[in-house]
Order: C-alpha cells, then sequence, then structure tokens
C-alpha cells in the first residue's frame, strides 16, 4: 500500500514540475510540501517510504538543474513564433492570438510571454526527463545507449564483443551470447552451426533462413524469418524465431531500442512460489481439458421487495441448468422458474413486451454454445421474435464472434493469470507502456498481490490454512495509507469479514459486507455469503440486501462429473444461424487483436 501511495505522490510532483516557477533558490523537497523536516515529508506525504521520497526529492533537483541551463533558450524564447510553430498546443483551440490572450485574461505582451514560456518549458522537461529516465533506466538494467538491445526477463544480454544488428528489418544478435543467456550451448558440426538450451536443439546453416528443430515434440523444419550469417567470427541468427523456439513471448520496444525476451515459464513459476496455497486449491479445481465433463446447477432463491405500508411481498425464482464442457468449448441448457414474476413486473410498470419476454423465460429457458477455439458464441434466445420486433424468428441461433481462445499456456495458476493479464495490456491495439520494463510490473504486481493473498496472509488452523481478512486488518490498511487519525473518516464498511479456508482438495469461504452510509442519503446494502468447494462440488448460500428496497436470498449447486457426452460446438445442422455482424468484421466483438509485434524494425 505504501508503494502505491508513494507512487502517486511522485506522479503529483511530477506533474507539478511541469509547471516551472523561476524561483531565486530552489527549497528542499520536504519544505516544497510545507513539512518541518525530511522526517516529518515522509511519514506524512510518501506514507512512510523513504525512496520514494529519495526518488521525487531526486527529480526535483535534476529539475532545478535542468531549469538553470535553460536560462540563454529562456532569455531568446520567441513567444509568436512559438504560439504559430505548431508546437503549441493552445494554439490548436484558438483562431488567433488575440481570442487566446482575451479569454485567459493577459493584458500584456509579457503576460503572454510568461504563458507561452511556460508551456514551453512544460514540454521541454517532459521530453528531457523522458529521455533521462531512459538512460538512466537502461543502465540500471545494464544496456548501453545507442545499441540495439536484448532484454531477457528485465535484465540486457551481454554482447561483449559482437554486438546485435538490425539486418533487413530483423533485429540479430550473436548465436553464442544468446544461447548462452538461456544457459544453453553452442558448438560447430561442420559447416552447420548446433544451439542447445531449454531442452530444444536448434541446426543452423550460415546463410540460409531454414532450421531444424528438436524437442519432446520430435524434430522439424523452420523457417526463420532471416537467413543466419557470419560477421567478424560470430554467426548471427533471428532473435524473435530462437527466442521463440526456446518459448519465449517476444515484443519490441521503441523507446528502449531493444528486443524484450520473456521466458512465460519461468516468470510465473517466480510468481507462483508465494502463491501454493492458492494454487494448490486452483489445480484441485482445474478439470482436465482432454475430458468431456456434465455439470448439473440447481439455483433457488426469493426476492422480498419491502413495503411498510402495503406488506411485504416475496417473489420465488430458480434454475435448472446443465453444462457440458471440453477444453473451451461449453454448452449450457437452462430452464428458469419465475414464482410470481408476472406480479412484480405489474408493480414496476414493465410493458407488455418485457411482460411476455420474461415469462417465455420460463416456457423454453435458454440455450448457449461457446466454440473458444473457432472464435464464436451462440445464443438461443426465448421471444426472440418479440424481442426482435419481428426481425428473427423464434429458435433462431443468434452467432457472435469473439475472441478466438486456446488452453492456457502454463497450468493456471495465481502467477499465470497475473502474466496473462498484464502482458496484454503491452499488445494489440491499445498497447501502452514500455515492454523493457513489464518484467518490473509483474514484480510490483506479485508484490502487491502477495501481501493480501500470498502464503505468508495463510495461518494453520485445525487442518487448514485460513486466510482471514476483517475489520481489523482492514483499519490497519487505511492507518498505514492515511494515518491514523483519518481512519474513521476513510472507512467505507460497517461490517467487513473475508475468510478462506482452504484444505488438500477443498476449501470454504464466508463474505460478509455492509458499507457505510457516510453522507445519510447514500444506498446501504449488505451482502453475506458463504460455500464449499470441490472439484466435484460447489454449494453456495447467499443473501444480499438493500436497505429499505429489497431482500434477495440465493442458494446455488452445482455438481460436476466426467462423461462421454461431448459439447456441441456449433448449433445442430439445419437450424437457423444468423450473425447480425456479417460483413462487418472489422468491427465485430471478435474482431482480431494486432498479434504481439515482431521484431521487425521499420
Amino acid at each position: 500500500m505504501k508503494r502505491v501511495f508513494s507512487w502517486l505522490v511522485t506522479v503529483a510532483l511530477a506533474l507539478s514540475l511541469c509547471v516551472p516557477a523561476l524561483a531565486a533558490e530552489p527549497v528542499p523537497l520536504w519544505q516544497s510540501y510545507g513539512c518541518t523536516s525530511e522526517a516529518e515529508c515522509v511519514e506524512l506525504i510518501f506514507g512512510g517510504d523513504q525512496a520514494a521520497y529519495d526518488a521525487a526529492a531526486a527529480e526535483q533537483e535534476a529539475y532545478n538543474d535542468w531549469l538553470a541551463s535553460m536560462s540563454d533558450e529562456i532569455a531568446a524564447f520567441d513567444p509568436d513564433a512559438y504560439w504559430s510553430s505548431g508546437q503549441c498546443p493552445m494554439a490548436e483551440y484558438y483562431d488567433s492570438k488575440e481570442q487566446f490572450m482575451e479569454d485567459w485574461l493577459l493584458e500584456t505582451e509579457e503576460d503572454f510571454r510568461s504563458v507561452m514560456v511556460d508551456e514551453w518549458l512544460s514540454g521541454q522537461w517532459t521530453a528531457w526527463w523522458d529521455a533521462h529516465e531512459t538512460d538512466r533506466l537502461r543502465t540500471e538494467m545494464g544496456g548501453t545507449a545507442g545499441e540495439t538491445g536484448i532484454i531477457l526477463d528485465g535484465t540486457y544480454i551481454a554482447f561483449p564483443t559482437h554486438k546485435p544488428q538490425v539486418t533487413a528489418g530483423v533485429t540479430m544478435a550473436p548465436a553464442k551470447e544468446l544461447a548462452e543467456a538461456f544457459g544453453g550451448t553452442v558448438r560447430r558440426e561442420g559447416s552447420a552451426l548446433v544451439v542447445e538450451a531449454e531442452g530444444v536443439t536448434v541446426r543452423l546453416q550460415p546463410g540460409s533462413a531454414q532450421a531444424e528443430i528438436s524437442d519432446a515434440a520430435g524434430s522439424r523444419a523452420a523457417d526463420m524469418g532471416g537467413a543466419c550469417y557470419e560477421s567478424g567470427g560470430a554467426v548471427y541468427v533471428p532473435v524473435r524465431f530462437l527466442a521463440q523456439t526456446l518459448g519465449c513471448d517476444v515484443l519490441w520496444d521503441s523507446r528502449f531500442g531493444a528486443a524484450v525476451l520473456l521466458r512465460r515459464d519461468k516468470l510465473i513459476e517466480k510468481m507462483d512460489s508465494r502463491f501454493t496455497v492458492l494454487n494448490g486449491l486452483i489445480s484441485a479445481m482445474t478439470l482436465d481439458l482432454n475430458q468431456n465433463y456434465r455439470t448439473a446447477v440447481k439455483l433457488d432463491g426469493a426476492l422480498t421487495a419491502l413495503d411498510s405500508i402495503n406488506g411485504d411481498k416475496t417473489y420465488q425464482l430458480g434454475a435448472d441448468m446443465t453444462v457440458l464442457q471440453s477444453g473451451t468449448t461449453v454448452h449450457l441448457t437452462a430452464k428458469f422458474r419465475l414464482e410470481g414474476w408476472e406480479a412484480l413486473l405489474q408493480s414496476a410498470y414493465a410493458d407488455e413486451t418485457t411482460a411476455q419476454a420474461w415469462k417465455s423465460l420460463e416456457d423454453t429457458g435458454l440455450e448457449m454454445i461457446y466454440d473458444g477455439a473457432g472464435g464464436m458464441l451462440y445464443w438461443k434466445l426465448p421471444a426472440l421474435e418479440l424481442l426482435s420486433y419481428g426481425m428473427y424468428a423464434d429458435g433462431t441461433w443468434i452467432a457472435m464472434p469473439t475472441q478466438s481462445v486456446t488452453a492456457l499456456e502454463s497450468e493456471p495458476s495465481v502467477g499465470a493469470v497475473l502474466y496473462a493479464s498484464i502482458l496484454s495490456s503491452y499488445t494489440g491495439p491499445y498497447a501502452w507502456g514500455d515492454p523493457a520494463l513489464l518484467c518490473r510490473e509483474l514484480d510490483t504486481a506479485a508484490d502487491g498481490l502477495a501481501g493480501y493473498i500470498g502464503d505468508a496472509c495463510f495461518e494453520k488452523s485445525a487442518g487448514y490454512q485460513v486466510l482471514h481478512y476483517g475489520e481489523e486488518e482492514y483499519e490497519a490498511d487505511l492507518a498505514e495509507i492515511y494515518g491514523e487519525e483519518y481512519v474513521d473518516w476513510a472507512n467505507e464498511f460497517e461490517k467487513l469479514e473475508l475468510e478462506l479456508k482452504v484444505a488438500e482438495r477443498s476449501a470454504t469461504f464466508r463474505v460478509l459486507m455492509q458499507n457505510r452510509d457516510q453522507t445519510g442519503f447514500g444506498t446501504v446494502f449488505l451482502v453475506d455469503a458463504q460455500g464449499t468447494l470441490s472439484p466435484t462440488r460447489v454449494n453456495m448460500e447467499l443473501l444480499l440486501r438493500l436497505k429499505n428496497q429489497f431482500d434477495l436470498s440465493v442458494s446455488y449447486s452445482a455438481v460436476t462429473a466426467a462423461t462421454d457426452e461431448a459439447p456441441a460446438s456449433a448449433p445442430p445442422e439445419g437450424e437457423m444461424v444468423i450473425n447480425p455482424y456479417e460483413g462487418y468484421e472489422e468491427t465485430a466483438p471478435g474482431a482480431d487483436i494486432v498479434p504481439v509485434p515482431e521484431l521487425d524494425i521499420i
């Protein structure tokens, strides 16, 4: 928690530095925050994180030095030229300088110049600091400015003599140093080069783009995407090809000018070492992807609408569902029980279409098929003709393109989920961040999560590993963030009790949460849930209360067993299937995400 808070403070400081104040004498960081000492500032402003304070102070000192070095440029600055240069963001929103000055209440040319200087310096400082930080981080990770880098699991691979090169748009690196970074070896066999690492043997021929791969799956030929070659006595190979052959995810970082290689299994293993209790439960609950399973689900519940004048009314609900699953293919059928819901809808002034649609749930139920490998989701909805205003006939399947998914590359675990979720943010059309720093983000995420659900959070008790987080722990976290005096002010819960008890192949859980109405006008809800988990059975009881509105109680049970019956991956042949997105593949929900960038340099 301290790390997150300190990071936010550091960002705020960085933003404040972007609005320069040309003070005669720079003041210490703690003094600029109005504190009486550095120790007080570290405790009150940076949550006790001395490292975060030191980093922010170093940035402030760097800014002061940089600003002093800009004195000649500031003196020579031409505000009118800057306004017309196309580099001034403010000029994009105004038709003229005069309109801008009027809107900003700038009365003199000196006022205008002052604002333009501040804006220009802000951009200059941001660019300088980014470059400075890139150089600092590169050096910290073992890289050298001006050289194409190869980063393996967060650290630059050293190439003392022969440096990586970009040839015909492909990043190439000496095979010997690259293989040795993986703990492998390189040897000559006649004119061929043989690389052995990570249980894989790759046979290369200088001058050829073809390679022969031998591993546990057998031997096969492969195209490397670029010919290997000899230069200065070293044999250069395509980095992407060799890294992916050895099991790496590969990205390109344009800011650092480096190929980023990630040994997925090793990074996940490192993170998972801190979550062995939870991973044991996940492993026990994980289904065999090569086996068919049938799950029978039963749901019963009651919704009580609270009415202090006319009397409370209770409406029954339930569902019987069957789920067939194999790998990433799922086939679900459901039939609902909705006793008295017509009266509830009438009391809520629902229109006739809505009432009929709800009634059809009880009469016909619904059906869903998900083909993960094919990237398609099919729905057979009740009252479809009614809901689509006659566009589709009842009994029609609606097909929706989705992301194609395959089985996890690694066994399901906390580390595997963290890795997949963080990696996804660095790839695709909405990628952001610097892949060179991805390993640091993995470490930070694992550190933060381990503080709440890691092995150190469990205690042995009566044959269980028990994880407990309640009001006492929550208030301790608030005190660490805001200080003891602000705990009551920041506390959002009237009741808070979270408990997970993990045995060898089963677990029980309890969740009790009630929010605090801190304004006197907010919504107060209570959630009380408890249940048991095992590979073949899940049971849960849930109570949800919304103050002065309703009580909802739900009982859920699911029994899973292996079966010879395979799930359908598409609607039965001959039934009507309509894809509303057909012809609009580029905007369909399942439009392919741009793949992980290759190492091609354009």
